[in-house]
């Protein structure tokens, strides 16, 4: 699908993944929304940060004001700013919330709202049975979204995708947003189509705000959503276990392979460097 067909809606789009996901997608000429609790803030990111000119931003980007919770403004989002009939291709899903330290021995990290991204998906979902409701159900190639998440590594009940020096990090300060990620990805996996046609998992490990280094540069794994290891005769690759990965590139990767390329489709995808 070309970039002036293919339409896509960004929730988190302040995030670092997210935005450079939003960055690429508006310097490529896709049509896209974006749900902002401060629509200047994101104008201003995108201006600084990817250096996207603000003619570009106007014409290419519809910014619809509220929070992942308010489901008027996340119906809004997800209709294609196109044609208002339609839904859009491609939820692009990066929401997250501040970490907060608590007094706990086992879990001293928590975070600002510990269902952020359950609830996130969970408002998503409400908001696809509102709008078709009134008869906007599809794309505008017959089918419905396409839901990209970006979650983590370390969750996984297959194979051990987090190197061994990098459990106690995940066990000790990650446990309470990890069980969030784990929440909101069972809620994608098994969908079974009523509101979205597939998902893509994006698991990268640790994020880092590095510069970036190139897509070519990320290492690559992949299982299958749920408990299958194959499916018509296509056995999963494994994951991919390292460090760290960047912001960026993990952005670029979601925009070039997700949206572009396509074909990751029903699988939970590692990346790191």
């Amino acid at each position: 699908m070309s970039a002036h067909t293919q339409t896509i809606a960004f929730f988190g789009a302040t995030g670092g993944v997210t935005n450079s996901t939003l960055a690429q997608a508006l310097t490529a000429g896709y049509h896209s929304t974006a749900l902002a609790r401060s629509p200047q803030k994101l104008i201003d990111m995108l201006r600084t940060t990817h250096f996207i000119p603000l003619e570009v931003i106007e014409k290419h980007l519809t910014i619809h004001t509220g929070d992942i919770k308010d489901i008027s403004a996340v119906s809004a989002t997800l209709r294609n700013p196109l044609d208002a009939s339609k839904l859009v291709d491609t939820i692009c899903f990066g929401i997250g919330a501040y970490p907060v330290m608590q007094w706990s021995l086992l879990h001293p990290i928590t975070l600002s709202d510990v269902h952020i991204c359950e609830d996130g998906v969970k408002t998503i979902f409400a908001a696809l049975e509102a709008l078709e409701t009134q008869n906007i159900a599809e794309s505008s190639t017959g089918r419905k979204p396409l839901f990209s998440t970006i979650s983590t590594t370390g969750i996984t009940a297959k194979q051990r995708d987090v190197p061994l020096l990098l459990y106690p990090v995940y066990i000790y300060a990650l446990h309470v947003p990890h069980e969030d990620k784990r929440k909101a990805e069972l809620l994608l996996v098994n969908d079974g189509g009523k509101h979205i046609r597939d998902c893509v998992v994006v698991r990268p490990t640790l994020l880092t705000d590095a510069a970036p280094i190139g897509v070519d540069k990320v290492r690559v794994g992949w299982e299958w959503k749920g408990t299958e290891t194959e499916k018509a005769g296509v056995k999963e690759a494994g994951p991919q276990l390292g460090w760290s990965v960047g912001r960026k590139d993990v952005g670029a990767w979601v925009f070039e392979k997700v949206i572009q390329e396509g074909g990751w489709e029903g699988k939970c995808v590692s990346l790191t460097y």
